[in-house]
């Protein structure tokens, strides 16, 4: 897998990823008439927006493999003034899961937080239902701070969890943990 920086020119990549996404993972979530119908549109105009000019706060790091987007993070630094940087966004693709793609992602973004606010916490929000997403954040080394409603861009809301790692060095550290661990499974295959 190759990393790197997005750019204008993967609005629609990163859309139709995200999108597709979405669809996959929430079904019973988000309205289904959302998720089947204007998705994709809601999707393209943030991303457009999100990259049409180079904001200093903002990181958004892809994973692509054969030409193909894998995945991508999203990151704002220094975000809130009592939660620290934002992770808004990590999306792997179906194809992607289980290839630690996420895991990397997540340490480019740590990586990136920490030469900007190392003493800032990091924090995102999952879906409470969405748990596979929170097993995975668990293991990352986040803690759930509290669950609130949050309004989603489909009009509703749903119960979600406030995710926090103490700084991005902790995030950093714990992704690498999990990489070396997946490195190591790997290498004892016969």
């Amino acid at each position: 897998m190759n990393f790197r920086e997005a750019g204008k020119m993967d609005v629609e990549r990163i859309a139709l990823l995200h999108a597709d996404s979405w669809r996959r993972t929430y079904r019973g979530m988000m309205p289904d008439e959302f998720l089947d119908g204007d998705v994709l549109s809601n999707r393209v105009q943030v991303w457009h927006e999100r990259l049409a000019a180079c904001r200093p706060d903002q990181f958004v790091f892809l994973a692509e493999e054969d030409s193909r987007l894998a995945g991508f993070v999203c990151a704002f630094s220094n975000e809130d003034p009592t939660w620290g940087s934002y992770i808004d966004n990590l999306h792997v693709s179906h194809e992607s899961r289980g290839r630690k793609a996420g895991a990397v992602l997540m340490a480019h973004a740590a990586k990136w937080l920490n030469d900007r606010h190392p003493h800032a916490g990091v924090y995102l929000w999952v879906m409470e239902a969405n748990a596979p997403a929170r097993r995975f954040y668990e293991r990352l080394g986040a803690s759930n701070a509290g669950i609130v409603d949050k309004r989603d861009p489909a009009g509703g809301s749903a119960p979600s969890c406030r995710y926090v790692w103490k700084n991005p060095q902790y995030l950093a550290d714990a992704a690498n943990m999990m990489l070396n661990i997946g490195a190591s499974r790997q290498g004892c295959k016969e």
